[in-house]
């Protein structure tokens, strides 16, 4: 049998026990350890749907799997998409409702927080709120021993809290999990790794210290990598903070290296941020583009990673400050504006104070339902006024600091466009003042303004179709620089004077042989001998293109006959 048939039957083979894979359901007298076992076999099957739905066959076979199979299914969709779709959208929701008829409030927690952990991950913070709250209330009715998965459930509590900036909350729950999870596990060191990240946000950078210190060890003794290299990353945080730049750069290098080399593409991410941040820190300006430019390669590739694109950008225009340099600026904050308005209902500042939000109103219900209990009804409803007036107080702030915040962007916005189109005239006449008596030069200087008139136009054009146009009409200074962009007559004066040294049997042919020549008619017959066009023309002097041709019909009619002499000279 020849090699290549050896081969197709070995692949085939393969490919038959690959699909032939089943997950296994145990049987005993606890569902819970039973709903444990089967979630603990979770696999990842990529782009292979049908390889996922022959995984979970098993289960679908069992009624009162349905609800574990549906989630798990939801979960491998998730994967597929690599993005929230409405597939994964359909079981995580069917989970959730079988769970609730069932009214097995374990099933009910673990199918609702499932879907959390799948909102969270694709950075949904408004819609994940509401479920979180109910979640965490019912975990509250159940002991541990009931909550399916309760370290792992309770650390993911703690990220999320994490996020929302509610450390002290966060770090009970991590708490909690780190008292249920199996010592010297990869799982108990990423409860390690998030309480000492809880302890840095809280500034303890002794616990902090203690704890990310532990999670290296641990991480190292179980060969898990890719967390020792977190590990490393969160102590390069305290030791940035601390201002050790050099310890902090060695440890971010060390955790880079790790995870590029077990492909850990977010951690790449996350920590060539923070390296950057520290070079700019320590005034590496160029090394800490070169981390940057290694974060944003993987930024861009995936849609729910838009918040730390974000941070590129401030970082990169950070630079640029320190720089003093204009180099794809206004490009940089165009695109910071698109990806602060996509992250408004997404992971952004502003999507986390709607979370807040939810979670205050969600507060205030409580006590709505308590006061009613304990009190008459007069009193609250006079409590209820004055917490739908605190309410509508705090929507109609939020409301106004966001447009505030938006105005003040335009406003930003537009006062760096005018400064870096400023700096440029202001840069191109200092380089005139140092050549002014060279006639080419002065012409490059002309060149060189008609390419800022055309500019400046556009951004006119530009400001016009925007929602920043009022900032225009209020302070005209884009249309004051196109003005001051004009030919001045000490600049006209500066410039004819090396024309007549260029040309003098031209020009003093034009002020011998033509003297009916006025002075604005002398201004378009010198740029014209110098190839100007007549649109460059029309731009320098602050007319339109058809001024030009008129005004030479103009002098083709008072010299008659001369005139064609005269532009014979014009084009030698």
């Amino acid at each position: 049998m020849s090699a290549k048939k050896i081969y197709c039957i070995g692949l085939f083979f393969f490919a038959f026990f690959i699909n032939a894979q089943k997950l296994k359901i145990n049987a005993s007298n606890n569902n819970i350890k039973d709903i444990e076992f089967i979630l603990r076999q979770e696999k990842t099957f990529g782009n292979d749907t049908l390889a996922l739905k022959n995984y979970l066959e098993p289960l679908r076979k069992v009624p009162k799997y349905q609800i574990v199979y549906e989630g798990l299914l939801a979960n491998g969709y998730s994967n597929f998409y690599n993005s929230i779709n409405k597939t994964s959208d359909h079981y995580y929701l069917q989970s959730i409702k079988k769970a609730k008829a069932s009214k097995n409030l374990s099933l009910e927690i673990w199918s609702q927080f499932n879907y959390i952990s799948y909102l969270y991950y694709y950075r949904n913070l408004v819609d994940l709120t509401p479920l979180l709250l109910e979640v965490i209330d019912k975990t509250k009715e159940l002991p541990t021993e009931k909550i399916i998965l309760a370290d792992e459930t309770f650390k993911k509590i703690g990220w999320i809290l994490q996020t929302f900036g509610d450390y002290k909350t966060a770090l009970h729950y991590l708490k909690l999990a780190e008292n249920l999870s199996a010592k010297k596990t990869s799982e108990y060191v990423s409860i390690l790794n998030a309480i000492g990240a809880t302890y840095l946000y809280l500034a303890d950078f002794k616990q902090a210290e203690n704890y990310l210190r532990n999670t290296a060890a641990i991480s190292l003794e179980i060969n898990d990598k890719v967390r020792y290299a977190k590990a490393l990353g969160d102590l390069a945080l305290i030791a940035k903070k601390k201002g050790d730049f050099k310890t902090a750069i060695d440890l971010l290098k060390k955790d880079i290296q790790i995870s590029n080399e077990y492909k850990s593409n977010q951690n790449t991410m996350y920590a060539s941020i923070v390296l950057a941040e520290v070079y700019i820190a320590d005034k590496q300006l160029e090394n800490a583009k070169e981390a940057l430019k290694n974060a944003e390669r993987i930024a861009i590739s995936k849609s729910y990673f838009k918040k730390s694109e974000l941070q590129i950008i401030k970082l990169k225009l950070e630079i640029l400050k320190l720089q003093n340099s204009t180099e794809n600026e206004l490009v940089l904050r165009r695109r910071m504006l698109v990806l602060e308005e996509s992250l408004q209902n997404e992971d952004g500042d502003l999507a986390i104070d709607k979370a807040n939000w939810i979670i205050e109103k969600t507060k205030f219900q409580k006590k709505i339902a308590t006061a009613k209990k304990e009190i008459n009804y007069e009193s609250t409803l006079k409590n209820l006024y004055i917490i739908i007036f605190t309410m509508l107080s705090c929507v109609a702030l939020l409301v106004f600091l966001f447009f505030r915040k938006q105005y003040k962007n335009r406003q930003l916005q537009y006062e760096e466009e005018v400064a870096a189109l400023e700096h440029k005239k202001v840069k191109a006449e200092q380089k005139l003042s140092e050549v002014r008596e060279d006639l080419n030069a002065q012409v490059q200087y002309l060149k060189e303004k008609n390419t800022q008139i055309k500019n400046l136009k556009t951004a006119i054009e530009n400001i016009k179709k925007s929602s920043s146009y009022y900032l225009e009409k209020e302070n005209g200074k884009l249309n004051a620089l196109l003005e001051s962009h004009l030919m001045t007559d000490s600049n006209w004066n500066a410039f004819k004077k090396q024309f007549q040294k260029e040309y003098p049997d031209f020009y003093n042919l034009v002020q011998e042989d033509f003297p009916e020549i006025t002075d604005s008619n002398k201004r378009i017959l010198l740029l014209q001998k110098l190839n100007f066009s007549n649109n460059e023309i029309a731009e320098l002097l602050g007319i339109t293109n058809e001024a030009v041709k008129k005004s030479k019909q103009r002098l083709k009619k008072k010299l008659g006959d001369k005139y064609q002499t005269l532009f014979e000279h014009i084009g030698n």
